[in-house]
């Protein structure tokens, strides 16, 4: 039979002393695990709290990735993320409630917080891609209506659409470019080009059976048709189709940069689309989604890994990659940053890791240095 070891007790004049001893050291490490929290909230990059200091919970988060760092910084969690783009000195993102009423948020990019909500009508079904930025105004698409949000005109809410699709279509994605916002029908395979200042119809032009993601660049607006596998590249002077380009994919997201267009859909593997329509592949694992350009750099948001490349533009090669959470799926990249929103818990830790300096201590003291 197991017998336990038997220690003698100690003599009751000996307890006390012990006893109290215990009980300072348990108060000193409250105190300091409050210290952690507190100090690591106060001496944090631009006013973020990590996860680490500050748990989320539920719904879906944005992060933020610091480029030249690859440090990931927890943002605001929300119910729902649709579609975010940057511009006008903000991060905009839309989502609903359970109301269903579609919102449209304007994040602070520096300080991360929401700075304006605005309430559009509620919405029938979820648009693909719902949001653009253009230089005075933010572009939501709820159904087969395009409204208009002027940042500190529009007010909390907006309910009169600023252009509707005829022919009860769908939007599918909205992009800006040379003073007009740009809409593509889902249903009939069009795209439509408003003015920006009246929401005249300056042009319509067809671009196969269906119309899906869109991006403007590389001298044009790119519209994609999943159905039959193209990219059209439509001339801002001329309001045609002027280069059609077969793709070995259903192209489901698109970003352009200077000169190439850059396409995911279905394949561990980001379509590269260059000068006179010839097509390359960049291998990025893990079922590669949303899609951002800037400068030299690409930036892919891999749903199936939680992680976000950065490709040189120049080489096509992945230069690093990093993991920012669960399911991620829509990229924008900022002057502070890229942002993407991901559908399940962001990454908790990269961002209270600097590796030294006068936090080092700190951290390694909570344990998480």
């Amino acid at each position: 039979m197991l017998r336990l070891a038997e220690r003698p007790a100690a003599p009751a004049g000996q307890r006390g002393p012990a006893r109290r001893l215990r009980w300072a050291a348990l108060a000193v490490l409250a105190i300091g695990v409050a210290g952690c929290v507190i100090v690591l909230a106060g001496a944090l990059p631009g006013g973020w709290v990590a996860a680490a200091a500050r748990p989320a919970t539920g719904g879906a988060g944005l992060v933020r990735v610091l480029p030249g760092t690859s440090q990931v910084l927890s943002g605001p969690r929300l119910a729902e993320v649709n579609s975010l783009a940057s511009g006008i000195g903000s991060v905009w993102l839309t989502g609903g409630s359970g109301t269903q009423n579609h919102l449209l948020y304007a994040v602070n990019p520096v300080t991360n917080r929401i700075d304006a909500t605005v309430v559009l009508p509620p919405r029938q079904v979820i648009n693909p891609g719902d949001l653009a930025v253009g230089p005075d105004a933010v572009w939501v698409a709820i159904g087969a209506s395009l409204y208009r949000v002027v940042p500190g005109q529009s007010g909390a809410a907006v309910t009169h659409p600023f252009a509707t699709l005829p022919l009860d279509g769908l939007i599918g994605d909205v992009v800006t470019a040379a003073g007009s916002v740009w809409v593509d029908d889902t249903v009939h395979g069009t795209v439509y080009r408003y003015a920006a200042g009246t929401g005249r119809l300056q042009a319509t032009v067809a671009v196969g059976g269906t119309a899906g993601a869109m991006a403007a660049g590389d001298g044009g607006v790119w519209a994609a048709d999943p159905d039959a596998r193209t990219v059209s590249r439509i001339s801002l002077s001329r309001n045609r189709a002027d280069l059609v380009v077969r793709v070995p994919v259903a192209p489901t997201h698109l970003a352009a940069d200077g000169d190439s267009l850059w396409a995911t859909g279905g394949t561990d593997s980001v379509l590269v689309i260059g000068a006179g329509g010839r097509v390359r592949s960049v291998p990025v694992a893990g079922q590669p989604t949303g899609l951002a350009a800037a400068g030299s750099s690409v930036w892919v948001a891999s749903t199936g890994a939680g992680t976000l490349s950065r490709i040189d533009a120049r080489r096509d090669v992945v230069l690093a990659t990093v993991r920012v959470g669960e399911r991620p799926y829509a990229v924008t990249a900022a002057p502070q940053g890229v942002w993407v929103a991901v559908l399940g818990q962001p990454v908790m830790d990269t961002a209270v890791r600097p590796g030294g300096g006068k936090l080092s201590w700190l951290l390694q003291l909570c344990g998480i240095g």
